[in-house]
């Protein structure tokens, strides 16, 4: 799955079709325009699903267009995926503070994502020691995130483009994980997220 694939159409960040964003998690437009229909009737201040939605699909959104002006540099796009993981964090657990990013980065993989999203990561780094854990990779997506917002660090960091694994550029560590595949794990905690919050409002919605 390439960059370019996986970015949606439109020209400005008002413009998302959120539902046209969002059905490959749904298997179907239809399907997730019925889900969006469901966070759009709760009303302030239950509208922290909708706001989550609609915020992690514009941090995505950001990070599908950065291969326009930094192709082949992995780390911009890393970057606002990991922001949309932190913000769907916070809102899920009702974070009201600031700060404590990494650990909420760790919360929204550790525990809004599946099993299944975890060992993707588990298996995804390696070095001649084995492979990382799902914890360690999360904390290297991490550092990548913040040597880009701190340091402007954007062109040391590589992940797989190709059909083959290939050298991170991080303390000898290798990696099968494309863009894409980050990309959809965080498309699809996003929506786990949601309907964890949705779920929680419902006996006082209907």
């Amino acid at each position: 799955m390439t960059t370019n694939s996986s970015a949606q159409p439109g020209v400005h960040i008002a413009d998302i079709d959120f539902d046209e964003f969002y059905s490959p998690v749904f298997g179907s437009k239809q399907e997730a325009e019925v889900f969006h229909r469901e966070l759009q009737n709760l009303s302030p201040p239950d509208n922290a699903p909708l706001v989550t939605y609609h915020q992690a699909a514009r941090m995505i959104w950001l990070g599908d267009r950065i291969d326009t002006v930094a192709r082949g540099r992995p780390a911009f796009q890393i970057l606002f995926f990991i922001v949309a993981a932190e913000l769907v964090a916070k809102m899920v657990f009702n974070f009201p503070g600031e700060g404590e990013s990494r650990k909420f980065v760790q919360r929204f993989f550790g525990e809004i994502c599946t099993p299944k999203h975890r060992q993707s990561l588990a298996d995804a780094f390696f070095r001649l020691q084995g492979n990382l854990t799902a914890e360690e990779a999360v904390d290297l997506l991490y550092k990548v995130r913040c040597d880009v917002a701190y340091r402007g660090q954007y062109y040391t960091f590589t992940l797989r483009s190709g059909s083959f694994p290939m050298m991170t550029g991080v303390e000898n560590i290798s990696t099968n994980l494309s863009l894409g595949d980050l990309r959809r794990i965080v498309l699809e905690g996003a929506v786990l997220g949601c309907q964890r919050m949705l779920k929680e409002r419902r006996p006082a919605a209907y």
